[in-house]
């Protein structure tokens, strides 16, 4: 296999991946965080001020608070997935070209994979939803020490994944490599 070929493949493979997860991850995230903070909210409350009359109100606020949350946990997740996936995708095969070629210990360039784009999917991901998160701040009323650690979670989300998504990438150069 060509130079060329591997590293179109492991870009692609890598944005393709990265754009999936991200819709998905992040979509999900939205629609969990936004209803986490409704709840906490709700305990908040004293609860002699929630009555039985409030529960349709409440499923209605749950529902409107999944469908916005999963709107715009997909704004974050769709353009960093994409983006991330494909630099991850291109260093795991210039990675895999200069230090994996040929194959010669398929778990231990499992493992390497996995941890590198652990780390980078992480890294790049925080930097990509805190630059997200400060396009749509007020940047005169925003308190960016919060926002940097509010992106840490669905980072460390997103770089689980990644080295999860990195195996298939492993499993399909294990094969052609076999070929």
């Amino acid at each position: 296999m060509t130079t060329a070929r591997w590293l179109w493949g492991m870009t692609w493979r890598g944005g393709a991946w990265g754009l999936l997860a991200g819709t998905m991850l992040g979509t999900a995230y939205g629609a969990v965080f936004a209803n986490g903070l409704f709840f906490f909210g709700l305990l908040s409350q004293a609860p002699a001020e929630f009555h039985g009359e409030d529960v349709p109100r409440a499923i209605v606020a749950v529902l409107l608070l999944a469908l916005i949350g999963s709107v715009m946990g997909a704004l974050f997740g769709v353009p960093t997935g994409f983006v991330v996936g494909l630099l991850n995708g291109l260093l795991l095969g210039i990675v895999t070209r200069a230090f994996f070629y040929p194959l010669r210990d398929a778990r231990t360039y499992r493992r390497v994979i996995a941890l590198i784009s652990v780390g980078f999917t992480a890294i790049a991901s925080w930097l990509g939803f805190f630059a997200i998160m400060l396009f749509y701040a007020n940047t005169e009323k925003a308190n960016v020490p919060v926002l940097a650690i509010g992106v840490i979670i669905p980072a460390l989300i997103a770089g689980i994944a990644a080295g999860f998504i990195s195996q298939m990438g492993a499993r399909w150069y294990e094969r052609e490599s076999a070929k």
